[in-house]
């Protein structure tokens, strides 16, 4: 019998409809009106009629796959999985039911069953190059890149002329960090399609992150040529220009990547670490709060907390924005979490995990190497690490040696992070990231060590009940001061880390007042850190100080120029503020020799460039306010017996630059003794903290093996004994 045919959709459509009404029980009628409004693009009206098909008669068990491909169309992937399976019920050993399967399920988020499915349509048929890429495909969402980057070179083997499979093995085999790889399979998909946007869109990031700036550089801007209405290329290629230093030409392709896509969420991102680093924190505030309502996530989380830290709030308010994290994030988790089956023996040696993403040449490793190279010799503690960076470097290397059990997490869900740390039975799991770039609180939040603790990484609260403690000194969170902003219970060392100065640092130099006759206040702090209120109040100090100049220094890709904006405003000459750019360690301590005091900006002080300045001779200038952030420098000035360049308000703060222009004399001789002061304090012994680390990790380990809940801790230097003689005496060594 031959098929009928129609002259239009419409008429086919009609016609089907009119069999309908006539036969309205007749599931034949309903499964072929489904059938043609799906296949002229009518979904959401297909797949109620379908429905009724089946439900008229459940032998149509073929219609559940034609369904699940409009419920697919429609987006609703979980339906169109349930629709798969329900094929596949009779259907079993159908390829391209398991494909379709996989595919929802993939897109659904159930990952492991996606490459189930799609592992089941390979063994179907072992040649297939759909069923190759739908595992490879699945392999890849679920992070197993390695996996993912195998199966597309069996997809290209098979397929040498698939551009797509080229494609996604280059990415796969990037994100594999298999980078001469991925680089030869953009090459050859760019030879099969000179102008595919995607290949060397593809190629530029794989370039960036080796850091081939400039061949990155001009595969993006080649993509955006080719494309000029995709945001995305326009956001990569102002993070490649960001990424090179040149922040004022990056600021108008994120713009226009915003104006192409209002919601994109990854140029909000980019956009926002733009503003926050040039110090327009209000600007950068706006967009990672639109960044959240938008699509909620823990990473703009922590990015809209660390640039509250920057801002100038009060405890209450920094407190109930950090409590909020772990209502959000952490809340939902409590309720799954997993019992912790270590053995509670207080002899036994301690197995410390360390998680973070800096373990490299940043400024996090001036504090934990030194530390790190003498817990290795620890007969007590057993480490491990668990690096959440694909960036290595020399530094890595070092480190690597003190902590040979590394693994990397980098890219892989919470959920394998957490099964490899149970696997490794870590009793105590530290946190050195806090809510900086790239950390893994939402791992901490599930919970996956019976204790927790954060450290040095960042300067307050992660916010989450199930982070046991904060391990900090006398100095830096007094007692009683600043307890209230944690949720964390406080471990208070005699000194939380020690500071690790350059190998080649430039000498000393006589104190610069005494040959130029003013003096040079100076500040080595990025653009991000300065707020416009700090600008005022240092503009007071100038004033204040009348002959006196103001270096701002490592400033790059024209960060400078608001802060010279700010000034102008404050009636400061252009004259009196001398910029130096962003240059390598050694030139960067070398600029130093033309400043006599540094002066540090408020609420969020830092620790590294008042550490670098002491090694210099440099005393910093120090508003202490009321949270935590503000507090960072004022340990480092207190271990060394500095604590009079701490001032409690601006009037006192310009009155100690006056006293301090009046006394050069002082100053000279302060600056002659300041690296023998430093070496001679507990900041040049990383031995006393590491002593002092032990001991607190010890101590949360006998609380727990008691079944005692955590409670602040205090460790003080009397009660290291001769552990902290012994490791004192091999750190000068």
């Amino acid at each position: 019998m031959n098929k009928p045919t129609f002259s239009s959709p419409a008429q086919e459509i009609e016609q089907r409809r009119r069999a309908v009404r006539a036969s309205p029980r007749n599931a034949q009628a309903h499964a072929l009106l489904g059938m043609a409004l799906q296949k002229h693009g009518h979904y959401a009206e297909a797949v109620p009629v379908q429905k009724r098909a089946l439900a008229l008669d459940p032998k149509l068990f073929a219609l559940h796959g034609v369904m699940a491909a409009a419920q697919f169309e429609l987006g609703d992937f979980q339906g169109a999985a349930d629709s798969y399976r329900r094929a596949l019920a009779k259907q079993p050993n159908d390829v391209v039911l398991e494909r379709g399967l996989s595919e929802a399920l993939r897109l659904s988020g159930q990952l492991a069953s996606a490459v189930d499915s799609a592992q089941r349509a390979v063994d179907l048929a072992p040649q297939d190059v759909e069923s190759l890429l739908a595992l490879a495909q699945a392999r890849h969402v679920a992070s197993d890149f390695a996996a993912a980057a195998d199966l597309f070179r069996q997809v290209t083997e098979l397929a040498p002329d698939h551009l797509g499979a080229w494609i996604d093995r280059g990415q796969a085999e990037h994100r594999a960090r298999r980078f001469d790889d991925a680089l030869c399979s953009f090459a050859r998909a760019l030879e099969l399609d000179p102008d595919n946007a995607q290949a060397l869109s593809r190629q530029g990031l794989c370039l960036r992150d080796l850091r081939r700036h400039d061949a990155a550089e001009a595969s993006l801007r080649r993509a955006l040529e080719l494309e000029p209405g995709n945001a995305a290329h326009w956001c990569e290629v102002g993070v490649t220009l960001q990424q090179m230093s040149r922040a004022l030409d990056a600021r108008p392709f994120f713009e226009r990547s915003l104006e192409l896509d209002p919601d994109r969420i990854a140029t909000l991102f980019s956009l926002t670490h733009h503003y926050f680093e040039a110090g327009r924190w209000e600007d950068a505030l706006r967009l990672v709060r639109r960044n959240m309502a938008l699509s909620p996530s823990a990473t703009a989380h922590s990015t809209l907390l660390f640039i509250l830290s920057h801002a100038t709030l009060d405890g209450e308010e920094l407190r109930r924005e950090h409590f909020a994290f772990g209502d959000m994030w952490e809340a939902p988790l409590r309720a799954r979490w997993q019992p912790h089956p270590n053995e509670r023996n207080p002899a036994r040696k301690v197995r410390i995990g360390f998680v973070s993403a800096d373990l490299r040449h940043h400024a996090v490793t001036r504090f934990v190497e030194p530390i790190f190279g003498m817990l290795r010799h620890s007969d007590q503690l057993e480490f491990y690490v668990y690096s959440n960076s694909t960036e290595e470097d020399a530094v890595t290397g070092r480190l690597r040696t003190y902590m040979p059990n590394w693994r990397s997490i980098a890219g892989e869900s919470d959920e394998r992070a957490e099964a490899m740390i149970r696997a490794d039975a870590i009793d105590i799991l530290v946190d050195l990231s806090g809510h900086s770039a790239s950390n893994r609180l939402p791992l901490f939040a599930c919970k996956p060590a019976p204790i927790q603790c954060s450290w040095i990484g960042y300067a307050g609260s992660t916010g989450l009940q199930a982070m046991d403690y904060y391990i900090s000194d006398q100095f830096h969170l007094p007692e009683g001061r600043y307890d209230d902003q944690f949720t964390e219970q406080i471990v208070r060392l005699p000194l939380s880390a020690p500071f690790l100065p350059p190998n080649a640092a430039p000498d000393v130099n006589p104190l610069p007042a005494l040959a130029n006759g003013y003096i040079t206040f100076g500040s080595f702090h990025r653009a991000s850190k300065i707020s416009r209120p700090t600008v005022a109040l240092w503009a007071s100090l100038l004033r204040g100080v009348p002959d006196s100049k103001l270096l701002l220094g490592g400033q790059s890709g024209g960060s400078e120029k608001g802060l010279l904006a700010w000034f102008a405003e404050e009636g400061i000459a252009r004259e009196r503020i001398l910029v130096r750019p962003r240059v390598p360690t050694y030139e960067y301590m070398a600029q130093h020799h033309e400043v006599d005091v540094c002066l540090s900006p408020f609420p969020y002080s830092g620790s590294t460039t008042i550490c670098y300045a002491l090694w210099m001779g440099i005393p910093t200038l120090v508003t202490v306010g009321p949270t935590n952030p503000s507090h960072s420098a004022v340990c480092y000035l207190a271990h060394l017996g500095l604590s009079s360049f701490l001032a409690n308000d601006d009037t006192s703060f310009v009155a100690l630059g006056n006293f301090l222009r009046e006394n050069t004399g002082t100053l000279s001789a302060l600056r002659g003794s300041m690296r023998e002061r430093f070496t001679n304090s507990v900041v040049g012994y990383p031995g006393v903290a590491a002593a002092g680390i032990e001991a607190a990790l010890r101590r949360m380990w006998l609380r727990w093996c008691d079944g005692e809940a955590p409670s602040p801790l205090r460790v003080r230097l009397s009660d290291l004994g001769n552990g902290e003689q012994a490791a004192t005496e091999e750190a000068g060594a």
